[in-house]
């Protein structure tokens, strides 16, 4: 009904369709917000206000405090007085990602803040020294202790999710595009250096689009539900589909049979396949009993040869006693000659053998003394005796030597013989390995190859046939699946419907006061517009990266578009944006033009109307800004916060020294 209303397009039904889907819309949000978050009071919803009261920075064990007790707060002073570390070490105490942790708070010891979050006062901090430990969250009003970790994981929320549970903003979508706080950062924090370059601090289209959704309210649990399950039943229905067309695709490529033909094959490979399995394992028994038949002929090699080392050691043992036996012989011999020699020669004394001179002696003279010697006789007797002997060991020593190389020659033939005995030993395992095992191995290979091609045969068709089994199974569920997915898309539609009228609304009041943030800052604008499909902006026909390469005019629009975002916020309650806004550098290249006056003038009335705004039942809002100096009257919800090198933003720490050229 409300979406044939806006589509007639009458202003007056128009008008009461989006009326009506904002009670709606509010209605849904008060039903799944956070218990202690937001609830219903007086016939209005009273959501969580946030608001910064306290910086906290430990230096050599003492806390130092940095109050912000205006609701705009305004850190004014001296580029490099750690005005930007301030503001980043307040999310980085959080853990977000891609906030940095500069020297000047890395030199604490521990940093955090104090804050107010609907009614409840927290204190939270973290530890510099070892960044990964714990945040610690303190209940203030409840005096109670919580850690959370830094990075999230299975089974652990981080600290920068409980701090986004504690804002009532929920976490929804998957993966780069789910909506957690690194995401909602850009929304709630201008940063200097992407103010004049970039819109909402470079997030890209995907990622605006899922947090522009949730801010304005259309997308809740119960709509992210839906976009899962209708995910999730699309994914099954597409996988199933597709995984039909490639089987058929496959089945037409390669030509397959039909169930039939395969069935048949498989009965006919899975014969061939016992056959051939018998062979070779008749194959492979035929050839272990051959190998046993060749481990005996080798063990016959094995005895040979050990024999044959025998009868070489034995032959060689013979030999060396032939030698000794035959020096033996000649040593006799020698020793007999030489008796023979000395008996022959008379010439020769029988104690010295030297040479005698006989002349004029007789046979008992003695041939040194040339005198008569009795007992010469009886001498000559015993050296017959002597040469009686040496003739018999001569005799004995060469009967002995020719026995011993008798012996010799015997074992060096039973050598010869243990020698071909193991050359006919191995020829014999030689051949038989050759001839006989061989042949055997090369059967029990082919066998045992057309074994592994009939099984990989009969597996494949194995496969075909479980492929035609899914086929089967996946055309029968198809119908169900595509049915379950168009309830799931057509449930989905209908949710999406309605929150698409909901953001294109919402982004209408957007652009409403966004023209109405714009002209303030610059007269000749005359349209300005968010887009309800991805939230850029427009202004006069032209997209943000058009306006100009870079400069003052680019932070205006992001500052006016986000101002723009809480003005809406605060007349459609069901939007869950906190009336807080950091910006570092809103006045970054202006100069003292007129036209740049009226531009800081307007910013700084701007801000300071977020900072006083809220809803007629909570607190006002929060500003915080960091710039060199403000530009135009601020007024007494305004507290400037002068800093400089000598009193830097961070209480508690050393002065900093200036840079010199």
């Amino acid at each position: 009904m409300l979406s044939a209303a806006l589509r007639r397009g009458t202003p007056e039904r128009v008008a009461s369709a989006n009326r009506t889907l904002l009670g709606q819309a509010e209605h849904r949000y008060l039903l799944r917000a956070p218990c202690g978050i937001a609830v219903k009071s007086a016939g209005r919803r009273q959501m969580a206000t946030f608001n910064v009261e306290y910086a906290l920075f430990e230096v050599d064990g003492v806390m130092h405090k940095r109050r912000f007790e205006a609701p705009m707060t305004a850190l004014t002073g001296e580029t490099r007085s750690g005005k930007s570390t301030l503001l980043e070490a307040l999310w980085w105490t959080l853990g977000v990602e891609g906030m940095k942790l500069m020297a000047a708070a890395a030199s604490c010891s521990c940093i955090g803040f104090t804050a107010c979050v609907g009614t409840t006062r927290w204190r939270i901090t973290r530890s510099t020294v070892n960044p990964s430990q714990d945040v610690l969250f303190t209940n203030i009003t409840r005096g109670t202790d919580e850690h959370h970790p830094v990075r999230r994981s299975e089974s652990r929320r981080s600290a920068a999710d409980v701090f986004q549970d504690l804002l009532g903003i929920p976490r929804l979508g998957a993966g780069r595009t789910r909506v957690t706080l690194e995401l909602l950062i850009p929304w709630l924090y201008a940063r200097q250096r992407d103010l004049p370059n970039h819109y909402l601090g470079r997030q890209d289209k995907e990622q605006r689009i899922a947090v522009g959704r949730v801010l304005l309210g259309a997308d809740d649990e119960t709509v992210d539900a839906l976009r899962q399950e209708y995910g999730s039943k699309t994914k099954k229905w597409r996988s199933a589909s597709n995984r039909v067309k490639k089987i058929l695709r496959d089945r037409e490529e390669r030509e397959l049979p039909s169930v039939e033909d395969l069935q048949r094959r498989a009965a006919q490979w899975a014969a061939q396949h016992e056959e051939e399995s018998a062979k070779a394992r008749q194959a492979g028994a035929a050839l272990s009993r051959l190998h046993a038949e060749l481990a005996a002929l080798q063990q016959k090699v094995s005895v040979a040869e050990e024999a044959r080392r025998a009868a070489r050691a034995a032959a060689d043992g013979q030999v060396r006693t032939a030698r000794r036996l035959e020096a033996v012989a000649a040593e006799a011999r020698g020793r007999l000659a030489g008796l023979r020699e000395a008996a022959t020669d008379r010439s020769l004394c029988p104690q010295c053998l030297r040479a005698l001179d006989p002349t004029g002696l007789s046979e008992d003279d003695c041939p040194v003394c040339r005198r008569f010697d009795p007992e010469r006789q009886q001498r000559a007797e015993q050296f017959q005796q002597r040469m009686s002997q040496a003739q018999q060991a001569v005799e004995r020593a060469h009967a002995a030597a020719g026995r011993a190389a008798q012996a010799a020659d015997d074992a060096r033939s039973r050598a010869a013989d243990a020698d071909r005995a193991v050359a006919e030993a191995s020829a014999t395992a030689h051949a038989f390995a050759r001839d006989v095992i061989a042949p055997q191995q090369q059967a029990v290979v082919e066998a045992e190859a057309a074994v592994r091609e009939l099984a990989a045969r009969l597996e494949q068709n194995t496969e075909h046939l479980r492929e035609v089994a899914e086929l089967t199974e996946l055309r029968a569920q198809l119908p169900q699946l595509e049915k379950d997915k168009m309830a799931a898309e057509a449930a989905y539609t209908v949710a999406r419907h309605d929150t698409d009228l909901m953001v294109k609304q919402g982004t209408d009041r957007w652009s409403h006061h966004l023209l109405r943030r714009m002209r303030a800052c610059d007269p000749e604008v005359i349209s300005a517009s968010v887009s309800p499909e991805d939230f850029a902006v427009t202004i006069n026909g032209g997209a943000f990266d058009t306006r100009a390469v870079a400069g003052h005019g680019m932070t205006r629009i992001n500052i006016s578009t986000l101002l723009a975002l809480r003005d809406t916020a605060l007349e459609v309650p069901a939007m869950p944006v906190p009336q807080f806004l950091i910006v570092d550098g809103p006045f970054t290249g202006l100069g003292n033009s007129s036209e740049d006056r009226r531009t800081g003038a307007a910013l700084l009335d701007g801000l300071t109307d977020l900072a006083t705004s809220g809803h007629p039942s909570q607190t006002s809002g929060q500003v915080i800004i960091a710039c060199t100096e403000l530009h135009g009257s601020p007024g007494p919800a305004v507290r400037e916060i002068r800093t400089s090198l000598a009193d830097g933003a961070i209480p508690g720490l050393p002065p900093r020294q200036p840079i010199t050229a």
